[in-house]
């Protein structure tokens, strides 16, 4: 709009006599204005119905998408709930051939329906393919896979899991409790309890439900070096030890024979200095 600011060479201060010819040139010019008047305004109707005619076309267009996208979606969803990995994979085919370019929640719901399927290959292979279209997984999608791998016992996958969020600026903690979680839910409490520290070693902190959980089946096993060390982790984040958890060591204590750990522990206990 600047570039069409108009400066006049000079400011009118004073009134001259017109001519009466210029009077007249100006009443023709005027009459001229005039009568082309209605001309201009009809071409100027007319460039504005154009205009008006493209922008309702691109908002059709764009409302035609939304509707035909959801309608994939829904489709797609239903598949990945009842673990039809083949049938989200031809949905996503489908939508490529109607000319919509699949985003993160389809191939979240690619990598569920393989989820639900417990099936860590195609799993990993949704995944990668997501990576290589150059999307950025959702963090639910991340979060699927974490579950699946830790109720699989394969802490090696999680951990990788975690580290590719971190190169995406996720905040893993959620992911690592899920991963630490299912670990232990599937037996794999050795493999839950190098998880677990090597978190806590990363400045992550747990819950107080997993620092319960690993205390209890630590004990539960004999493994008394990882639930004491457990223990100094929770209590060094700011959460003392209680009865329950003394228990639980004096335990696992008593049964490994060292009863001069036990008596300490007891003391400790007993005076309320934690462990």
């Amino acid at each position: 709009m600047a570039g069409l600011s108009i400066h006049l060479p000079f400011n009118s201060k004073f009134n001259l006599p017109i001519p009466y010819t210029s009077i007249s040139r100006s009443i023709g010019s005027v009459k001229a204005s005039v009568s082309s008047q209605p001309r201009r305004t009809r071409r100027k109707k007319q460039q504005q119905h154009q205009l008006k005619t493209v922008d309702d076309d691109g908002s059709m267009a764009s409302g035609t998408e939304k509707v035909l996208r959801l309608v994939f979606m829904e489709e797609l969803m239903e598949r990945a709930r009842n673990a039809d990995s083949a049938g989200v994979s031809q949905v996503i085919y489908d939508m490529i051939a109607a000319g919509l370019s699949p985003g993160p929640r389809s191939f979240h719901g690619l990598v569920v329906s393989h989820v639900l399927h417990r099936d860590n290959d195609g799993a990993m292979h949704a995944l990668r393919r997501e990576l290589s279209e150059g999307l950025r997984p959702l963090h639910e999608t991340f979060l699927a896979l974490v579950r699946l791998f830790g109720a699989n016992g394969l802490a090696t996958r999680g951990l990788e899991i975690l580290a590719a969020m971190e190169k995406l600026n996720y905040d893993i903690r959620q992911a690592w409790l899920v991963l630490v979680e299912e670990l232990v839910r599937s037996n794999h409490l050795e493999d839950a309890n190098k998880v677990f520290l090597k978190g806590a070693e990363g400045g992550l902190r747990a819950t107080d439900e997993i620092y319960d959980l690993l205390i209890e089946e630590d004990c539960k096993v004999g493994d008394h070096s990882n639930a004491l060390t457990i223990a100094y982790e929770m209590e060094a984040a700011g959460r003392m030890a209680t009865t329950s958890h003394f228990n639980c060591l004096l335990s696992v204590q008593a049964t490994c024979g060292i009863p001069e750990v036990a008596f300490a522990t007891f003391e400790n206990m007993e005076y309320g200095d934690g462990l």
